[in-house]
């Protein structure tokens, strides 16, 4: 679903501009925390990749978010980590996208809007095979006491393939000079 306001046509390929931008930036922290998840389970097993994620991902939506202007994180109504708790548009984007899986409408799995504090973005972290190892139905007992260790307030586990599992959340703050000539 898309949100675009009612704004002149000009606003379209404004948001379309910020829609691609952002776009990038989640295939960017997306393609750099992927794999390293994926070597830290080949070399160390689930522990290891709890720990490079615990690290990892809120390490890289920092460096995205000097290097681009954009305020970059991840966030989930079950969330995993105690700073990743969704505020109320975030909260009703992951319902929305949520809602187009319920449906079985794949696409397009993001959805945008300009609000007061600026252009919001959103897109669906889906839950692939691989993460099912740490939020799966079945957690093995050492991948648990692992996840207890890291998170011991964890409401990420027990998701199936295919679920929303969060959002990665981008915000251009209204204030911001990311786009000016």
């Amino acid at each position: 679903i898309l949100c675009l306001t009612s704004a002149p046509v000009t606003m379209a390929s404004d948001s379309e501009q910020k829609v691609e931008h952002a776009r990038s930036i989640v295939a960017e922290f997306s393609g750099r925390l992927k794999p390293q998840l994926k070597s830290a389970l080949q070399e160390g097993g689930p522990r290891k990749a709890i720990a490079v994620c615990s690290t990892q991902a809120p390490a890289i939506a920092q460096e995205l978010s000097e290097s681009s202007g954009w305020v970059v994180k991840r966030v989930s109504d079950r969330n995993r980590n105690p700073n990743a708790i969704p505020d109320f548009w975030e909260a009703r984007s992951i319902e929305i996208l949520k809602g187009q899986i319920e449906e079985n409408l794949a696409q397009p799995m993001f959805r945008f809007e300009e609000t007061p504090e600026g252009f919001r973005y959103a897109q669906a972290q889906i839950t692939e095979g691989l993460c099912l190892t740490c939020h799966g139905e079945a957690i093995p007992a050492g991948t648990q006491e692992a996840l207890n260790e890291y998170y011991p307030d964890d409401l990420a586990t027990g998701y199936k393939l295919g679920e929303v599992r969060g959002i990665i959340s981008l915000l251009l703050p209204a204030d911001s000079s990311v786009y000016d000539k």
